[in-house]
């Protein structure tokens, strides 16, 4: 992080010297995030933007625009916990420097405007990845296209990934990676393994030095951020039936990025019927009833998102023969 003292530029609370009698101080006034960013530690800002992650990067939240990014931190504001991806936000606190990274800490207003929005993200290459990892870009989101491979430090391929560990990006000391141990679960980082073959990456550019130069790392979030397919949703392996009685059964599959799922159904491979999953997610399952018991259905899954649809070839599946006594 780099200071500059820019005496011109004010961005502060006012002082309660200056309030009326009775009225509580006012707050500072509505900066852009650069603005903000150049005032510099000891500055007390509000700046609106768009939330960059959630939990899974512990109390840090990364806020930003289509110009700039900023990190904010907060331990005991619930309002400021419950901060989601895509919430576009205002936030008031005063800056300081911690270990390179200019976050808003403490953050004393939070004000959720509204939810869903599209988070602003630069794209490079990985050849040209190392440009990124400057100054200007910390606190944004930035997607590299066409990695290859995620090693530890000593150069050993990288296998079940472990939280608050560095890796290196194509072996590349200059775009590291950090994977947050608050990243767990069905989408957290902890415990995944990479892609094999090409991949893309998404994460939040952050740094962490004692020297005040250098130091950046990317922070990924979610294991969804190894985008494989171009973020085509992927149906990984062949879908299965499960709870089989003589009138349905439940059709599970997986995909390797989020989409909503469709099964097609049928007594021939023309199929005919179709059942929806609303919900986007990596695991699906669809419960079909109605069926004829003993019979053989042909089943065929899909699953689609915002880049496209991913379907696997029909597949039969046949209903139980026997009567179960209730229980």
């Amino acid at each position: 992080m780099k200071i500059l003292l820019l005496p011109a530029l004010v961005i502060s609370a006012l002082s309660s010297a200056h309030a009326q009698p009775g009225h509580a101080p006012a707050a500072s006034s509505l900066s852009t995030i650069q603005a903000a960013r150049l005032a510099g530690p000891g500055a007390t800002v509000t700046v609106r933007g768009i939330v960059s992650n959630g939990s899974e990067l512990g109390q840090l939240r990364f806020v930003q625009d289509k110009h700039a990014g900023l990190a904010a931190f907060s331990l005991n504001n619930p309002n400021f916990s419950a901060l989601q991806p895509g919430d576009s936000v205002l936030l008031t606190g005063t800056l300081k420097n911690y270990s390179g990274l200019l976050e808003m800490d403490p953050v004393t207003s939070v004000q959720k405007l509204a939810g869903g929005r599209r988070i602003p993200m630069l794209e490079t290459t990985a050849a040209a990845a190392t440009t990124l990892f400057t100054e200007t870009n910390e606190g944004r989101l930035i997607r590299i296209k066409g990695l290859s491979s995620l090693t530890a430090p000593d150069g050993t391929p990288a296998e079940a990934l472990k939280g608050n560990t560095n890796y290196l990006l194509d072996g590349q000391k200059a775009t590291p990676i950090r994977v947050n141990i608050a990243s767990t679960g069905e989408t957290g980082l902890v415990g995944k393994t990479i892609p094999a073959g090409s991949y893309d990456l998404l994460g939040v550019l952050s740094q962490f030095t004692n020297t005040g130069t250098g130091g950046y790392q990317l922070l990924p979030r979610l294991s969804t951020d190894f985008v494989v397919g171009g973020g085509l949703p992927m149906i990984v392996a062949e879908p299965i039936p499960t709870a089989i009685s003589r009138s349905g059964f439940t059709v599970q599959f997986a995909t390797r990025n989020p989409a909503t799922a469709t099964v097609e159904y049928g007594k021939t491979s023309e199929l005919g019927q179709k059942v929806q999953l609303n919900t986007p997610g990596l695991s699906h399952a669809i419960t079909l009833t109605d069926l004829e018991p003993g019979t053989v259905y042909y089943v065929r899954v899909s699953a689609t998102n915002a880049v496209g649809t991913s379907a696997a070839p029909a597949v039969p599946m046949i209903t139980d023969t026997k009567k179960r006594a209730i229980r």
